[in-house]
């Protein structure tokens, strides 16, 4: 009798769970197909490591490239190729998937990567940068991660901008294989300017750039600097800079270097998102041509936040954009600041980098907008994510976007402390 009496339960039971909503992955989930939980770390020497640039390889295969080492006296670029499901990729880097590259004795990093047409792949930053001579960097690879000897004759060229300190932040290929490059470059004490720079596939400098492949912006009498920069389809070179340590700027260049006016009137246009300082480190343009910045707001101020700013082809703010064409984001009660940024296959504008700085648990941030900057609440359930690796500093350095709209950040798991490693996350669309 009590069996017969229990048969309903079960078959209730069964039911039940046969009804049950199957619990799905969401936009903004870790992807547990990648690393098993959506996070990977690398460890490359028992200091810290800084994965501080991604790009996604037709095939599906991620690089990042960085710093190893990061802090010591002879750190070393680092460039890291994983597969599709976060596994180290044995094709690459004498077959544990890992490439370094010295310029220097001294210090030097690496800030951008990109993947070229055929396969290659070019990696920009700073040689020697605590010297009192750094100087751009710049190193072209194999597919096999070897360095390429068409590059500079033996893969490397470095170029001293100015007998000072120079340092190299962003990098674009134009179609024609040309490779632009921008930073910061010394112009005297309490003073530096936007040092803009086109190389021929060769790695030679191109002199049809400025009359030698460099050209010099001095936005305001103090401190400059170009962070990132972006070509148009039609081949205009645009440029996301530091005006003193207070304003985001915005350049335009045309084929051969010169400002373009049609851009702002003589080729610049300086934004403030907030009375405090505002700074700009990512920009990408839109397939309609459509140019997105995004940076730090308010970063001196006490709530420093996510900031965004997008204009139109002449230079003008974007009204369609949040009305004003500026977006600013709180994603904690600390301080946050995106440090990359890119337009995922919808159009959606996606930026990364440090949420909660100054709390107790510095971590991963990662935002999505709709293509009007409004946060896109199908992401992460209000349009921001944040991710905890380690009870130190973790933050996201850059972030690219698959064909299939996975989010990859790469980064760095417990900054200063021992063996601070290369992260790297992937979120499900």
């Amino acid at each position: 009798m009590h069996r017969r009496a229990a048969w309903p339960f079960v078959i209730g039971l069964a039911l039940v769970l046969l009804t049950a909503p199957v619990a799905r992955a969401a936009p903004g989930d870790l992807d547990p197909t990648f690393g098993g939980d959506g996070v990977v770390r690398t460890d490359l020497t028992p200091a810290e490591d800084d994965g501080y640039a991604v790009a996604i390889q037709p095939d599906g295969k991620i690089v990042v490239a960085g710093e190893m080492g990061t802090g010591g006296p002879n750190a070393r670029v680092a460039v890291v190729r994983y597969e599709t499901d976060g596994s180290l990729d044995p094709s690459f880097g004498g077959g544990d998937g890992k490439a370094s590259i010295d310029f220097t004795p001294g210090a030097d990093y690496a800030y951008a990567v990109r993947i070229q047409a055929d396969g290659k792949i070019v990696v920009a930053g700073t040689a020697d940068y605590f010297g009192q001579n750094s100087r751009f960097a710049l190193a072209r690879l194999a597919s096999d991660g070897s360095l390429d000897p068409a590059f500079g004759g033996d893969g490397k060229v470095m170029t001293d901008v100015t007998p000072s300190s120079d340092a190299l932040n962003g990098m674009a290929l134009q179609p024609n294989g040309k490779i632009v490059v921008v930073g910061g470059v010394s112009a005297g004490p309490h003073n530096s300017k936007i040092g803009l720079l086109r190389y021929r596939s060769d790695g030679s400098l191109d002199p049809t750039f400025g009359g030698d492949g460099i050209v010099r912006t001095d936005p305001t009498p103090t401190y400059d600097d170009g962070y990132a920069v972006g070509v148009e389809a039609d081949g205009q070179i645009i440029v996301a800079g530091g005006a003193g340590f207070e304003r985001f700027v915005a350049l335009a260049y045309g084929h051969h270097g010169a400002l373009d006016p049609t851009f702002g009137g003589d080729g610049m246009v300086f934004t403030d998102l907030t009375p405090k300082a505002d700074f700009p480190i990512a920009l990408a343009i839109q397939n309609d041509g459509k140019i997105v910045v995004a940076g730090g707001a308010a970063q001196d101020g006490p709530d420093p936040r996510f900031g965004l700013v997008r204009y139109l082809r002449d230079g003008s703010l974007d009204p369609s954009f949040k009305g004003d064409g500026t977006v600013i984001t709180n994603v904690t009660p600390h301080a946050d600041l995106a440090y990359g940024m890119a337009i995922d296959p919808d159009g959606r504008i996606v930026a990364a980098g440090t949420a909660g700085d100054g709390g107790p648990a510095p971590r991963f941030g990662t935002v999505r907008y709709l293509a009007d900057g409004t946060l896109d609440s199908t992401f992460g359930g209000d349009g921001t994510v944040t991710t905890n690796l380690t009870s130190g500093f973790d933050s996201a350095w850059n972030v690219a976007i698959q064909s299939d709209g996975s989010v990859v950040c790469s980064g760095v798991a417990g900054a200063g402390g021992s063996h601070a490693s290369f992260a790297v996350l992937r979120y499900k669309p």
